[in-house]
């Protein structure tokens, strides 16, 4: 069994002021200036955030005639990348054309936006979802590297208000969320879309047979924002801009080279107007592209994160088993309880949770998506003060923490021929691993630490943590007073030079993993998180 520590001393000296008010009162477009930026404490307390990606390339996962490549993660989500392949043979311009006609005849993706009616989009129903899920930050990303905004732009009209759903997807959602007081997440992905669709304008340009392409037709062109090398920066910056002054979201994440070109510009935009709407808004700043110190760090997947990271940080993966992030027709999710495995074991290392959702091409759910997220509610409704709200302790865990042979990695494909290719790369742990001997820290107040027990032993009706043994300092007097099962009440427990023992109840609260309040003698050694 390995024990994972953190010195407190290390910790805390590199601590500075997280959550605290804030005495800027503007902010410049220079890094200097985004640099000063504080975390709010609602970001350090959430944990737990929903998105989806979802939009007019969720389409090309219904054709069940296209070959299916279930561990290539953007085989779908950027599959206009085969659409407008020279070859008619390539599986998904093959596919594509079965449904809509040649190329050539003036077909492409403009084709998929306007058939994107979303029929089943209910954002009522969606944010009610959310809410039960137990995550207290939702949104979705409002655009993709396909440049379709989910919103009703005035910049463009390359957008849901004015293209295929005629409606304000991402306001109407928005609305849904702010009513139930859930804090709201805009991820950004629209750095790559000019080195994308300017290579597909050239091909349709190059070769015979995509002549005729849509991309290539005059009446068109004034969909193809991205279009010419000196302006694309100015209209994304237009496009990020009135999203961020419409729609004042709580959360910003940008992904594929950040806020690429005007990244100062793009944040103290951000900042200020929390400053004059007066919210504590936050970055998510996916593997540190923006410097180190700022926002919330981020890991798609939890790839290339340090085991020993001391800062605020959310690992970002997909609802569904492997790692497509758009919905398609073979697609099978991950159970609650992995979900509330991984969440629990960030959050212990002191970090957070954001799922993305794989949603039907209609805006509608599948039924094993919804059990996903209500079997992640309900067991944070019974067992969230150990989750939400809560700071590392200097012990994160005992299990499985750090071996190699535990963890999951992300493969590295060719999306020509769509199969794995190279094993490279953490991806953090592999939670289906977790037993009974996988238990995790958290703080809530100063003499309350959580211990969660990842999986229900099978034997004797008790639990027993080696961490907890008489020579670990619990608290300044290193006594225990009680310890609570959440979810039933007051267990009696014993403390040995050996472990602590817990004995259970005759019926037990949940069987995915127990959650115990323990209230020590005195102050706890808390680790307090670091950034600003």
């Amino acid at each position: 069994m390995h024990i994972q520590t953190k010195l407190l001393l290390s910790i805390l000296s590199l601590t500075v002021c997280v959550g605290a008010a804030q005495a800027v009162d503007k902010y410049e477009a220079t890094q200097e200036s985004i640099m000063q930026h504080e975390i709010p404490d609602w970001a350090l307390d959430a944990k737990f955030g929903i998105y989806a990606h979802w939009g007019p390339y969720s389409e090309i996962g219904v054709w069940e005639e296209n070959q299916t490549y279930p561990d290539v993660g953007n085989y779908y989500i950027v599959g206009y990348r085969g659409m407008y392949d020279e070859s008619p043979d390539e599986p998904r311009r093959k596919a594509f054309e079965a449904h809509y006609g040649p190329m050539s005849e003036g077909h492409g993706y403009l084709d998929l936006c306007r058939d994107f009616k979303v029929e089943k989009f209910d954002p009522a129903s969606w944010a009610d979802l959310v809410a039960e899920s137990g995550a207290k930050y939702a949104g979705m990303a409002v655009v993709h590297h396909d440049g379709y905004l989910l919103w009703d732009s005035e910049v463009t009209p390359y957008c849901a208000g004015k293209l295929g759903a005629k409606r304000d997807i991402v306001g109407e959602l928005f609305t849904e969320f702010e009513k139930r007081d859930i804090k709201t997440l805009a991820t950004f992905h629209h750095a790559r879309t000019k080195g994308f669709w300017n290579g597909y304008y050239n091909r349709c340009k190059k070769f015979d047979s995509l002549h005729g392409a849509d991309l290539t037709l005059p009446e068109n062109q004034k969909y193809l924002w991205w279009l010419g090398q000196d302006t694309f920066a100015e209209r994304r910056l237009a496009i990020t801009t009135e999203f961020i002054n419409k729609y004042q979201p709580d959360t910003l994440w940008f992904d594929g080279g950040g806020a690429k070109d005007t990244p100062w510009e793009i944040l103290s935009t951000y900042f200020n107007m929390g400053l004059e709407a007066n919210k504590g808004v936050v970055v998510h700043n996916k593997w540190a592209q923006f410097g180190e110190g700022l926002g919330i760090y981020g890991y798609e997947r939890g790839r290339d994160r340090p085991e020993d990271l001391a800062w605020p940080f959310e690992d970002d993966i997909t609802s569904s088993i492997g790692p497509n992030w758009s919905w398609w027709h073979g697609i099978r999710y991950k159970t609650p309880e992995h979900i509330i495995r991984r969440l629990t074991h960030v959050t212990a290392q002191g970090g957070g949770l954001l799922l993305s959702l794989n949603v039907r091409p209609d805006g509608s759910f599948d039924p094993e998506l919804v059990a996903q997220l209500k079997g992640t509610g309900a067991w944070l409704k019974q067992n969230g003060e150990a989750i939400h709200g809560t700071r590392p302790w200097k012990i994160h865990g005992e299990g499985h923490m750090t071996n190699k042979e535990n963890f999951t990695y992300w493969t590295k494909q060719r999306w020509d021929i769509g199969h794995p290719v190279e094993k490279s790369k953490s991806m953090g742990p592999n939670v289906d691993k977790f037993d009974h001997t996988d238990i995790r820290f958290t703080t809530g107040s100063s003499d309350t630490l959580y211990a969660i027990q990842m999986k229900i032993p099978d034997y004797h009706g008790k639990t027993y943590i080696k961490t907890l043994r008489n020579e670990t300092q619990v608290g300044s007097k290193n006594t225990i007073k009680s310890i609570e099962l959440l979810g039933h009440g007051p267990v009696k427990f014993e403390r040995s030079d050996e472990e602590l023992t817990i004995w259970h109840p005759a019926k037990l609260p949940n069987q995915v993993a127990l959650a115990f309040k323990i209230t020590v003698d005195g102050e706890l050694e808390r680790q307090l998180p670091t950034g600003r």
